[in-house]
């Protein structure tokens, strides 16, 4: 009977508490069997997963110094996201997970109020989750159901501050604002350390968004002072140091960076370097001198703790060092810098860019395009920065290639005037260097083959112990890893440019030049074809079949033959010389490069299209030197202008030196014929622009005037013969002008025209409501055509005010005259008689074609008027 009272007592108990455990009854054990189930099982695990999300994002994010640091460490992708799929780390997956977990099994949501104590955790732990799942928009949701259905937790200003960090994700930066300051105001009383901490620091950032700094620097100065932990501490110390600098406040910013390096290693490295560094800008060469300055450039060189920062270090001592005009030791350290490493582009770019342009004072211009050409790389695309190096690059492409095109030139002419012996004797020296440049990139592969054996030794012997370690098994708690490499494709052979080129000159030596084909080696099969060298490398042997490139005659035998051949590579050279004095003179204002390039020239006697303006450009530059009082300036000047004058009188450079001050003939100069012609333009006189600006192109040969002349050609060119002549027009001078701005121009008519779609094939007219009323005209008959505008004006006005008419140009034999404004063919044929029997004082030149104004376009393009009348009734 006891017994049977037990169980029943303990069925009870069973019962009461399942009872107690519903999320709908509000009693004390419901509420802490919920709580407790909360807090230990769902909520641990998903705090856990969250942090290790938190660890990846540490891990990988790269602060940029070169701008004002962010508070938090959170690379945030531009678009905003709103569902789950495609997320950014599997950990806060989990960690939602955990917290959706928590609610659906946890949640009293009794009578509008949570009274799961734990609740508001799980909602916290979902908002943060998502938060840096960058789903800005659920998170939200999360924070603002903690605000709405759990006034009294004890999270209430956590969810505030987070929902505000969430609103500056989503750009609502003002809302932000308002609300964190509301929160400091009021709650200030109560508001913990570390809530008070975040507030700031998050109300710094806001400002930071919307670019007040003044108010930014308050808040995040306060964020630093109250901070306890030291990494959080160097960071936002850091930050206020970069906004007292931008405020202009460079004592104080001093002092936070100095609080900053005091930090040493209680801080992050990277911290603690980086505030020497911006120290360094603010340097005050008054309070402190140069040899101090050094003297802390050097510390931070050889401290070994700075090694991975070594390329920002010694990028800073080359500013410095250009600032005393030790330009020399700033290439040296900008080198130094970009083998230090390749982690940071930007600096790279930075470090290209300023070597590029100490190459260009130095006129070493083809350097400084290539320094140009690798920091675009480093740069992001579209930048500010890429669009400024890109621009200095494009100023200095002519220059690249016409130095490129004359020293080729100078080099193959000076060669063919060698005497056989002499090419001979040539080609050998350079036969020899280029076996020296192969055995050192031999040397370099042997090099990197026995370090890869070393590597491979060491991962074998590790992967030995390993397994030994294997079947003893690890100690408690321990695991193994490979310290090794982590793959084997790294020294695979054709992994290593060195050991390739090292394999390919051992083949050649060998084998010789060989066809890629079957049974390549059955020419060679001979037992004395190899000769050992007592040190192990392959040489060839004495009947072996060398390389090409290792006999004279393989150069020799290419060299150009024949007068004409020599006279386009000299032409060749001439224009580029010429084309380099201009720029030199014109573009980069270095007189003493132009007046070497062009006293060159002469010196080859070239075309007096290019003897003419070279003599003149020196009397140029001659006057303007004589203006500093040099006597030999001016008696070369003179030497110059004499010249023209006496053995080109009939010439505009002999009437502009003969007549200095008075009024010169304009129409003459290349500007003034180019007006000249471009009024030929604007009166339709297209065959007679196309024609005048051929002959002026020939006359004008390297006056920058050419590529206008050429785009005016294209425009009269495309009214003239259509949209294929036009488009070949503007690929031309976009191919042969492009650095110019009318080359830039054309370039981009012609991916413009490219785009545009003008179908070839006439179009049905039924359903056309717009048509024209076309007539031939002999493009010769000036007269007919000017009795033509003469007569037509009346008869059109008495058709109605839709009726209008004009003489288009067609091809060169032809114009037509077109009647526009009639809505169907029965119309133009009604307008066609009325014509003919009204037109008076001048005869219509021909039958009339009615044609719809979609199809008109078309024949005007395709010039395909003959077509549309043979296909279209």
């Amino acid at each position: 009977m006891k017994n049977l009272f037990a169980f029943t007592a303990i069925i009870f108990c069973l019962l009461l508490v399942l009872a107690s455990c519903s999320r709908k009854n509000d009693s004390f054990i419901s509420r802490n069997l919920h709580a407790v189930g909360t807090e230990y099982n769902t909520l641990y695990n998903g705090n856990l997963a969250l942090q290790a999300g938190l660890d990846n994002i540490e891990a990988n994010y790269r602060d940029n110094y070169w701008d004002i640091l962010p508070v938090e460490r959170l690379t945030v992708k531009d678009e905003i996201r709103v569902s789950a799929d495609d997320r950014s780390d599997p950990n806060f997956s989990l960690a939602e997970e955990k917290a959706v977990k928590a609610v659906q099994k946890h949640s009293m949501l009794i009578d509008g109020e949570e009274v799961n104590p734990q609740i508001d955790e799980a909602y916290m732990l979902l908002g943060k989750a998502r938060y840096y799942d960058q789903r800005f928009i659920p998170s939200l949701e999360a924070f603002n159901y903690v605000l709405q259905f759990m006034p009294e937790s004890d999270e209430i200003r956590m969810a505030k501050i987070w929902r505000e960090k969430t609103n500056m994700r989503l750009e609502n930066n003002e809302i932000a604002i308002e609300n964190l300051q509301q929160l400091i105001k009021e709650d200030s009383l109560e508001i913990e350390r570390e809530e008070l901490i975040l507030a700031n620091a998050t109300l710094a950032q806001a400002y930071l968004n919307v670019d007040k700094v003044d108010s930014a620097l308050i808040y995040m100065n306060r964020a630093a002072q109250k901070t306890k932990d030291r990494a959080t501490e160097g960071r936002y110390k850091f930050i206020a140091g970069q906004l007292f600098a931008k405020a202009g406040q460079r004592d104080s910013a001093i002092a936070h960076f100095d609080e900053v390096i005091e930090l040493h290693r209680k801080i992050p490295r990277n911290y603690y370097v980086n505030a020497f560094i911006e120290k360094i800008k603010l340097r005050d060469t008054v309070e402190q001198s140069d040899d101090e300055f050094l003297e802390v450039f050097n510390e931070l060189e050889e401290n070994r703790e700075n090694r991975p920062w070594l390329d920002i270090i010694n990028y800073r001592k080359a500013i410095y060092l250009e600032t005393i005009d030790s330009v020399d030791g700033a290439v040296a350290y900008y080198n130094k810098s970009l083998k230090a490493g390749d982690r940071d582009p930007y600096l790279q770019g930075n470090i290209y860019d300023a070597l590029g342009r100490i190459s260009f004072d130095d006129a070493r211009f083809e350097t400084a395009g290539k320094y140009f050409d690798s920091a675009s790389t480093r740069y992001e695309d579209k930048s500010r920065e890429q669009r400024a190096v890109i621009k200095k690059r494009e100023n200095l492409a002519d220059i690249i290639l016409y130095e490129s095109n004359r020293r080729s030139a100078d080099s193959l002419l000076s060669i063919v005037a060698m005497s056989d012996g002499e090419r001979v004797e040539y080609y050998n020296n350079y036969i020899e260097e280029l076996k020296e440049r192969e055995a050192q990139l031999a040397e370099q592969a042997a090099i990197e083959e026995a370090n890869l054996a070393q590597q491979k030794t060491a991962l074998a012997t590790i992967q030995t112990n390993n397994s030994v370690n294997n079947r003893l098994g690890p100690p408690s708690g321990a695991t193994i890893n490979d310290s090794g490499p982590t793959s084997t494709n790294s020294g695979f052979y054709f992994y290593i440019p060195a050991t390739v080129a090292r394999g390919k000159l051992q083949f050649r030596a060998i084998w010789g030049n060989r066809a890629l084909k079957d049974n390549w080696n059955l020419a060679s099969v001979n037992s004395n074809l190899i000769d050992e060298a007592t040190d192990g490398s392959v040489t060839a042997i004495e009947n072996g079949d060398l390389a090409p490139e290792y006999q004279a005659a393989y150069y020799i035998d290419r060299l150009p033959k024949g007068q004409v051949a020599l006279d386009s590579i000299a032409g060749a050279r001439d224009f580029a010389y010429y084309q380099l004095g201009v720029l030199y003179k014109e573009k980069f204002k270095r007189n003493d490069l132009a007046i070497d390039r062009f006293e060159t020239l002469l010196t080859f006697e070239p075309e007096e299209k290019l003897l003419l303006p070279t003599l003149y450009n020196l009397y140029l530059m001659g006057r303007d030197g004589s203006n500093d009082g040099s006597d030999i300036a001016f008696a070369k000047a003179e030497q110059y202008k004499s010249t023209i004058i006496s053995q080109y009188p009939e010439t505009r450079y002999a009437q502009i030196l003969q007549n200095p001050d008075g009024k010169l003939d304009t129409s003459e100069t290349a500007e003034g014929v180019y007006n000249r012609i471009f009024k030929q333009y604007e009166q339709e006189n297209y065959a007679a622009v196309i024609e005048q600006a051929n002959n002026q192109i020939i006359r004008f040969a390297g006056d920058p005037i050419i590529p206008k002349l050429e785009l005016l050609k294209t425009y009269a060119s495309g009214r003239l013969y259509g949209f294929k002549a036009y488009k070949e027009g503007l690929d031309f001078i976009a191919l042969n002008y492009p650095s110019t701005e009318v080359g830039k121009e054309a370039a981009v008519l012609a991916a413009d025209a490219e785009k545009l779609v003008i179908p070839s094939e006439f179009a049905p007219e039924e359903n056309s409501n717009n048509f024209k009323l076309v007539y031939t005209v002999d493009a010769a008959n000036e007269q007919l055509i000017n009795d033509l505008k003469l007569n037509l004006e009346q008869p059109a006005k008495a058709l109605g005010s839709d009726i209008t008419y004009s003489i288009d140009v067609y091809t060169p034999q032809q114009s037509l005259l077109v009647i526009h404004g009639m809505k169907t063919k029965d119309r133009a044929a009604q307008v066609a008689t009325y014509l003919d029997e009204n037109l008076k004082g001048v005869e219509l030149p021909s039958m009339p074609v009615a044609i719809s104004s979609e199809n008109y376009k078309i024949i005007q393009v395709y010039k395909s008027l003959n077509d549309y009348m043979i296909q279209i009734p």
